[in-house]
């Protein structure tokens, strides 16, 4: 779904163009414009070109051709040109579509614009030179300017502007207000050139660049604010960029003592206009000036400011009320992180460590008389030494404090070989079956995949002790597989080794956080199967 704001504007642009776009071939005399179609028809495909912009996000090239082909039957402007364009530039993908469509574009708008003014530059006494920069303004403005500036990402703060919407609101008033301030006056009979302290060409260029300068208004209010006063006498104030001006100045300036200084200048210049102007102004159209242009523009930027500037610090101070409550959850963790290590220390470690002083006795009191005795010590004494390294990684990592802290060593898969070993040497008829070819495994996948068999090979020992299990590892091309089996055990089992029933989800957690597949559960012929696939493409 699009944002509504989008969907307002892309009516508002298609509305305009095809309200726009007819107006505009009425100001030209019949014949000046080439058309095979009647002014009627050639107007109503005109409006209806215009508001085929309502999809030109959708379909931008669609939407660029059929204006385009629009053109060779005289029907559109430049305007609807060039939103068509940056329409296309922006929208179109991939990228080689703009790069076939664009200069096909260009070289369709130089053939009729070269047209045109072959019909209009004698009627109204064209040279050569004024053509061709008319030519070049008319090509730039209405296909290379808007494409370049389509083909250019916005990001979510473009310029020096908050947002994207903030820099088309400052568009549109440099585009709509400011440019359409001299057709208003040269269109008005109450003005006269005593009003006016420049010529009218002059004027009428003048304030569209005044206007201009409501583009940096937001990066230098004050700035801004004083080309505006100092160009007041200019211009007159009805039009002027003054109220906006002082309006920014009062939202995004820096101090009151600013605002003030610049605010009582615009006052004195506009009191200063009136007294030594021919218009007879009476006081209460003074006041009536002072009022719209200089209080109401200064105080409503008051209050907006001290709203953003509200709005600003709830949210400021919302974000670190955040911060804290994550870090004070973030102590409690490595609080309670903390207290388990300190527990499984203090508790396994000190019971894993006295089985592996009893092995080490068993080992020397059994000697050479019984050579069981002294290998069974021996293995005990091995694999309890074994647990406390492991226990070991285990407390590091409940003790890390950060990102820096040096990962603990994980098992991998080549590892399985031992562990198998070790298992078939206390009895156990245990088969491994490696097939495929054996690689290298990232740390994660290695070490989930070595936990899958031991914990495969620890449930046998526990539920079916002396049955036979079957060890199958099988690097697929772009996967592992293990599987781990038991047989049915043949009686009950001799062990009675303590179960939490956590083993087999946690390994079901492991191999789905790595994208794999996990199952587990009984045969049909009584025994029990652990199995796991982990995918390794893009590792």
């Amino acid at each position: 779904m699009r944002p509504w704001y989008t969907v307002v504007l892309d009516a508002v642009i298609a509305l305009g163009c095809a309200l726009l776009d007819p107006n505009i071939r009425e100001g030209f005399a019949p014949g000046e414009i080439y058309s095979p179609l009647s002014p009627s028809v050639s107007g109503w495909l005109t409006a209806a070109a215009g508001l085929l912009l309502l999809f030109r996000r959708r379909f931008p090239v669609a939407v660029a051709a059929v204006v385009t082909g629009g053109l060779l039957l005289g029907t559109g402007s430049v305007l609807t040109v060039i939103v068509a364009y940056y329409s296309l530039a922006r929208h179109a993908r991939p990228i080689r579509t703009v790069g076939i469509a664009a200069p096909l574009g260009l070289v369709t708008v130089l053939a009729i614009a070269v047209v045109h003014l072959q019909r209009l530059g004698p009627r109204h006494g064209m040279a050569g030179p004024y053509r061709g920069v008319l030519l070049t303004v008319v090509l730039l403005a209405a296909v290379i300017l808007p494409v370049l500036v389509g083909l250019r990402p916005l990001g979510r703060h473009p310029g020096w502007w908050e947002n994207r919407r903030a820099m088309l609101f400052d568009v549109c008033l440099v585009v709509l207000f400011p440019l359409a301030n001299p057709v208003v006056v040269l269109t008005s009979n109450e003005v006269n050139n005593d009003v006016l302290l420049l010529p009218v060409p002059v004027f009428a260029a003048l304030v569209p660049l005044a206007g201009l300068t409501l583009v940096l208004r937001r990066r230098y209010p004050a700035g801004v604010a004083l080309a505006a006063i100092a160009l007041l006498p200019l211009v007159l104030p009805p039009l002027s960029t003054l109220p906006v001006a002082l309006y920014t100045v009062a939202k995004y300036g820096r101090s009151r003592r600013q605002l003030l200084m610049i605010s009582g200048a615009a006052a004195a210049m506009l009191l200063g206009w009136a007294y030594f102007t021919n218009l007879r102004v009476v006081t209460p159209l003074v006041m009536v000036l002072l009022v719209s242009m200089v209080g109401v523009p200064v105080l409503l930027g008051m209050y907006r400011g001290a709203k953003q500037s509200l709005l600003v610090n709830l949210r400021e101070r919302a974000e670190r009320l955040e911060r804290e409550q994550h870090l004070k959850e973030a102590q409690a963790r490595m609080q309670e992180r903390a207290r388990i290590a300190r527990e499984m220390h203090d508790v396994v470690s000190h019971r894993v460590s006295l089985m592996v002083v009893h092995a080490g006795a068993l080992e020397a009191g059994a000697g050479g008389d019984n050579e069981v005795a002294r290998k069974t010590g021996a293995l005990i004494g091995q694999m309890g030494r074994q647990a406390l390294n492991e226990l070991r990684d285990v407390l590091n990592v409940l003790r890390m404090d950060g990102a820096d802290d040096p990962a603990p060593s994980l098992p991998t898969l080549d590892d399985v070989t031992t562990l198998v070993e070790e298992s078939r040497s206390t009895g156990a008829p245990i088969g491994l079956d490696i097939t495929g070819d054996p690689r290298t495994l990232p740390a994660d996948v290695g070490g989930a995949l070595y936990r899958l068999v031991q914990e495969g090979l620890t449930n046998a020992a526990k539920h079916a002790s002396g049955a036979p299990v079957r060890v199958e590892v099988r690097y697929l091309t772009d996967a592992v597989r293990v599987r781990v089996e038991n047989d049915a055990p043949h009686g009950p089992s001799g062990t009675e080794l303590p179960s939490g029933g956590r083993g087999l989800v946690g390994l079901g957690e492991r191999v789905t956080a790595l994208g794999g597949t996990f199952t587990s559960g009984g045969r049909p012929d009584g025994g029990f199967a652990i199995e796991a696939t982990v995918p390794l493409d893009g590792r």
